[in-house]
């Protein structure tokens, strides 16, 4: 009986302290005053810098080569450049990937030609070879933004043609005109 009453007790204050918060007057929000971007901060200086690139936020690892390095290497073929990373294995020897048929493929980690996908603009590249090679010799130097090229966990996003990784070919979609160069040594 002693339970009920206290039972009884508590609905009641509950259903009072409902009915007082509901009945409570809203008082609206009212906007603060507004200064403009260009009053409130009259300069900035840049001492540092945390830009966002993609090699530091992928979950991984990303190595990203640009236009300009490619440039400054003096490469005149795809697989010249790529030979001088470190997680790219050279074919037939260390100057040259070319094997007797004449095509140049990328091989990461060791694991073989077949088992490392390329991709230009994140689309797959048709293979030159019965075997799904790639041949590099396709992509032109002067047309490539920058080469992304992934070495770990990416079969389980591409399948097993990505065994090895991923190359990456990002290509200039604001290319207008021609392009002259020379060399010379």
């Amino acid at each position: 009986m002693l339970t009920k009453y206290f039972v009884r007790r508590a609905v009641r204050y509950a259903l009072f302290v409902g009915a007082v918060a509901s009945a409570a007057p809203v008082l609206p929000a009212f906007a603060q005053n507004e200064t403009p971007v260009a009053e409130a901060v009259p300069e900035v200086v840049v001492t540092g810098t945390r830009i966002r690139a993609r090699d530091f936020e992928a979950i991984s690892p990303v190595t990203t080569v640009s236009a300009e390095a490619i440039r400054a290497t003096g490469q005149l073929s795809v697989e010249e450049v790529l030979n001088k990373l470190p997680q790219v294995v050279p074919g037939l020897n260390a100057n040259s990937n070319n094997p007797a048929n004449g095509t140049s493929t990328v091989d990461l980690r060791g694991i073989g030609p077949q088992r490392t996908l390329v991709l230009i603009n994140g689309r797959r590249l048709t293979p030159s070879t019965q075997t799904g090679v790639v041949d590099l010799n396709n992509i032109p130097v002067r047309l490539i933004d920058r080469v992304e090229v992934v070495t770990g966990g990416a079969s389980a996003v591409y399948g097993s043609d990505a065994l090895a990784g991923v190359v990456n070919f990002i290509l200039k979609d604001d290319y207008q005109g021609f392009d002259l160069g020379l060399q010379f040594g």
